[in-house]
């Protein structure tokens, strides 16, 4: 998400929240009277016909993307003779899963493939290593091979390409087998605490009569 958009979305956000707001402490709470005598100042006034400006507009944007925005499921990639050339998202996250996947070192957990139908295409992949590795040169190696796998599939339309590692595979087993042993070691422990618990030593030798 960009800045702009960014902006754009908190700024809304808090118009509605301060329209919401000042409309219902003038129903609600003990500051009824107090709200109510706000609105007839010019300055409080003018401040809430803004922010209800904005958020009338805010909805009527979200209300719009809702029923016209359609998903991006093919990027055109080329023209051919007056044709197109067109590649779906599917195809691209297959190609960087099989990139990603070459070596045997890792696993595309995740790939986000954002694009628009003549635009850029951004290519977010999630990695997940089989065991400890150097994240700082696999990562780079991984960047400059997507970049070329990507390529032969989306052309030149590649805008950005981003790789995020998670925890090792092998790492995680060990953590989890570690875990099942610890928790093991305990109720074994506490089994064991039990059965001691039942058992009366007598400290001093008992007489015969």
């Amino acid at each position: 998400m960009s800045g702009f958009k960014r902006l754009c979305k908190v700024v809304f956000a808090l118009a509605g929240i301060f329209c919401l707001g000042a409309l219902a402490l003038t129903w609600l709470g003990p500051w009824r009277d107090v709200a109510s005598s706000l609105m007839v100042v010019d300055a409080y006034w003018y401040a809430w016909q803004v922010c209800a400006a904005i958020t009338v507009l805010g909805l009527l944007i979200v209300l719009c993307q809702g029923l016209f925005a359609r998903k991006v499921r093919t990027v055109e990639v080329a023209t051919v003779d007056g044709g197109s050339i067109t590649v779906t998202r599917e195809a691209i996250a297959s190609q960087a899963e099989h990139v990603v996947e070459a070596d045997g070192t890792c696993t595309a957990s995740r790939v986000h493939v954002d694009a628009k139908p003549r635009g850029r295409v951004r290519v977010h992949v999630r990695v997940l290593p089989h065991e400890a590795l150097d994240v700082v040169v696999k990562g780079a190696q991984l960047h400059e091979e997507l970049l070329q796998g990507l390529a032969a599939v989306c052309g030149n339309t590649v805008e950005n390409v981003s790789l995020e590692f998670v925890q090792p595979q092998a790492y995680a087993e060990r953590s989890a087998e570690a875990a099942d042993v610890e928790e093991t070691s305990v109720a074994a422990a506490g089994t064991e605490d039990e059965f001691t618990s039942e058992i009366t030593v007598p400290m001093g030798a008992s007489k015969e009569e």
